[in-house]
């Protein structure tokens, strides 16, 4: 209970602080919408009345809003803050309270997508009300295991912005590297595109990797793209492993990270 009572409090200290950043958040909102908006746009003249690799307008325009409720339920950018607290000696307040600092992320990131994901789901809600071609057929089974695959996806992506952050430990342009990283992600993990329209090898390279269980993964079981029970365990499985790398990760940077660190001031 007593952790129940720090994140509740971790929480509401960043919904407050949200609040304060009012329009900077509606920004990046803006641009979660506008990515899969401008995809949807670019695939729906492409298909036109046909269909390309399967996939109809229709199919298209589940997929797209489906990649912008999902992408604001995982994504991560801990790297960018990490980078400034490691650098400018922030870190050391942090470094003094009883958590650890990556308590005060988790809590960052569960206020701003509630926030965020929350009005994605009603825009979505409402478009299908007046406009079938993004509506999905209701199936509880599908929908929790949709979830779970969510909930390990945000995981995974925690771990990959934090470890990526750390490296601020060893250099001064980590940042640079979680932005690369961004840019492979649009293309590996079905973010402009499903994978299932890429070059096989590049999408082979997606799946074997942690791209496809970053964002598409999730995106396809919400959609139905996925198809059978082993595909769907091979997909949590994949999930399961590299989180559990990612972690790993995470630990020896911050293990060896942390008894370097030197930073004055914050």
């Amino acid at each position: 209970m007593s952790w129940l009572r720090r994140y509740g409090a971790l929480i509401r200290n960043a919904w407050l602080v949200d609040i304060q950043y009012r329009a900077a958040i509606v920004l990046w909102l803006l641009w979660g919408v506008t990515e899969p908006a401008i995809a949807l746009g670019i695939w729906w003249a492409i298909a036109g009345a046909g269909s390309v690799g399967g996939y109809a307008r229709a199919d298209f325009a589940r997929y797209f809003f489906a990649v912008m409720l999902i992408n604001q339920l995982t994504i991560a950018w801990d790297s960018w803050y990490l980078d400034r607290w490691i650098r400018e000696g922030e870190l050391n307040y942090r470094l003094a309270r009883p958590l650890h600092p990556a308590h005060e992320a988790v809590a960052e990131n569960i206020a701003y997508k509630a926030r965020t994901a929350s009005v994605i789901l009603i825009v979505w809600i409402l478009c299908a009300a007046a406009w079938p071609a993004v509506r999905l057929s209701i199936d509880p089974g599908r929908l929790a295991l949709t979830a779970l695959a969510v909930l390990l996806a945000a995981a995974m992506r925690f771990f990959i912005s934090f470890t990526t952050g750390l490296l601020a430990f060893w250099t001064t342009r980590a940042t640079a590297i979680m932005e690369l990283h961004a840019g492979v992600s649009l293309f590996l993990a079905g973010r402009i595109a499903p994978l299932a329209l890429l070059p096989s090898a590049v999408a082979g390279i997606a799946g074997v990797l942690w791209f496809r269980g970053m964002l598409s993964f999730p995106v396809d079981l919400l959609t139905g793209a996925v198809q059978g029970g082993d595909a769907v365990l091979r997909g949590l499985a994949s999930q399961v492993v590299w989180l559990g790398i990612w972690i790993l990760a995470y630990r020896i940077a911050w293990t060896r990270g942390i008894r370097k660190y030197g930073a004055v001031g914050g």
